[in-house]
């Protein structure tokens, strides 16, 4: 219980009618949670506009309405305090950090946003903390993680009220450092809004979202939001491969800003590479000082996450030796290049990846295994893509594949409410007429992958993308269960 006063500070509100001096208990933007004594912010999205329901808000017990809309609700009801601010998402950020005591103050905060790579970087630098016996947690795609507690995500990053109250009881469960997946919309949709962020990474920026940002540039500029509201003290750490990567160093007030990257002129300059299905080792040179690093992760794009990793935590100020002791048995993010041996003598591997990048990236990755155990083995693709999301990424993944993989099979990955066929027919749009007849298009998931084991033999690698960790399928408006993992296993 707070009273409103207390939460309005920081915020530039006007206000319409009634007191601010009124005991709050519960802060909402659903009108489904509202009680008595609550304060309801009316938040525009994409599908619905929070101020057709104020009325309801009110009916339900609210006695302080946040709105941004000019209306005349407080003719009618006087007993109930109106505010107006210029940015309701930005006043719900603001709010729901005082009402729970501005929490990550009290926390050390790594934020890292970029299309791929977020998620095993996070994982990555927990391991590391967790090695030098720190209390880490994680907040991201697969969940919030801290210890052995495990609790599902249903965003990248949550909604600034939920993530105010994770953020409190983190602290109160005596966490110490949270490292956080930053996405583009709840940058732009001010979720993280009042966090000042000790360490930022950008992984990389590649075709994803654009049905939600328009172009790669307004994409770009969300990402950027994070780098220009750095303090001069924090840590900015960008993987430098692209305009963006410049885009996001401009600006930015930080002091230490890493430009990391295989450029020899990047000052964590990586080189001397080495990827094989068991493993990865690369050379780092960063203030004149070569560190040599090795991981079990696999992957040649694991060597930028495990690079940024590795720089979070001794521009920290931790002993560079033995965070590469550490790095070693450092665990990657669950679904991410899992590697399953199957009875046939092929491997399965299967991984997240669902951006034109990420897909180009893990496919790249599985040719290069095969290449260098010398054999003639065949790489065969699984995947597909959403509904209900960018459209424009479909036949430019189904390009990739059919031009890297030997095998490319077309399935459904969360169709949602679009017709998995029509999904499927913008896949088949990207691929060239001397690559179809490798083509083949299998709608049921289990059956994709079965066909895929089917036309497997020994050397051979299947790789099923899409999905990762995810243990569901969504198919109209149901979720139901489904593992890739557990699919692959049925031939081990």
């Amino acid at each position: 219980m707070k009273k409103l006063y207390d939460l309005l500070e920081g915020i530039e509100f006007k206000l319409i009618h009634g007191s601010i001096s009124k005991y709050i208990f519960i802060i909402s933007y659903d009108t489904r949670k509202i009680s008595k004594d609550s304060i309801f912010v009316a938040i525009s999205g994409t599908t619905f506009n929070g101020h057709d329901f104020i009325v309801t808000a009110i009916e339900n017990g609210a006695s302080v309405i946040i709105q941004e809309e000019e209306n005349s609700y407080f003719e009618d009801y006087p007993e109930v305090t109106f505010i107006q601010t210029e940015n309701n998402r930005k006043a719900l950020a603001i709010i729901s950090n005082n009402y729970y005591g501005k929490p990550a103050e009290h926390l050390k905060m790594i934020g890292i946003t970029g299309t791929n790579g977020k998620t095993t970087t996070t994982f990555l630098i927990k391991n590391l903390f967790e090695s030098l016996g720190k209390k880490a947690a994680i907040i991201g795609t697969t969940g919030i993680y801290f210890g052995d507690e495990i609790i599902p995500a249903t965003h990248t990053t949550p909604e600034s009220l939920e993530l105010f109250e994770i953020l409190n009881n983190l602290k109160e469960k005596g966490a110490k450092w949270v490292i956080m997946e930053v996405s583009s919309h709840s940058l732009v949709q001010h979720r993280v809004y009042g966090i000042n962020f000790q360490t930022a990474i950008f992984t990389n920026l590649t075709q994803d979202h654009l049905d939600y940002h328009n172009t790669m540039h307004e994409y770009a500029q969300a990402k950027k939001i994070m780098f220009d509201n750095l303090s001069k003290k924090s840590t900015a750490i960008i993987y430098d491969n692209s305009e963006w990567s410049k885009m996001m160093a401009q600006d930015c007030k930080s002091e230490n800003i890493i430009m990391v990257g295989r450029n020899d002129f990047d000052n964590g300059y990586i080189y001397d590479e080495i990827c094989t299905l068991h493993s990865t080792e690369f050379k780092l040179n960063y203030k004149e000082q070569i560190y040599h690093i090795k991981s079990k992760l696999i992957g040649r794009f694991n060597i930028e996450n495990l690079a940024n990793a590795f720089l979070s935590l001794i521009s920290l100020g931790y002993n560079p030796e033995e965070i590469i002791k550490h790095l070693e048995n450092a665990e990657g993010a669950p679904g991410r290049m899992t590697t399953i041996n199957l009875r046939n003598g092929a491997i399965g591997i299967i991984d997240y990846s669902h951006t034109p990048d990420a897909l180009e990236k893990a496919l790249s990755t599985c040719g290069e295994i095969i290449d260098n155990f010398g054999s003639q083995g065949k790489l065969i693709s699984v995947f597909g893509c959403g509904g209900n999301r960018d459209k424009t990424k479909r036949p430019i993944m189904g390009k990739i594949s059919s031009e890297i993989a030997d095998i490319s099979i077309v399935t459904n990955d969360n169709p949602r409410n679009e017709n998995p066929s029509d999904i499927a027919n913008d896949i088949l749009k990207g691929i060239d007429s001397e690559f179809s007849a490798n083509v083949h298009l299998v709608l049921d998931r289990a059956e994709a992958i079965k066909q895929a084991f089917k036309n497997s033999e020994n050397g051979d690698i299947i790789l099923v993308a899409g999905k990762g960790h995810e243990d569901y399928q969504i198919i109209g408006s149901e979720k139901l269960h489904f593992d890739d993992r557990e699919e692959l296993e049925k031939y081990i």
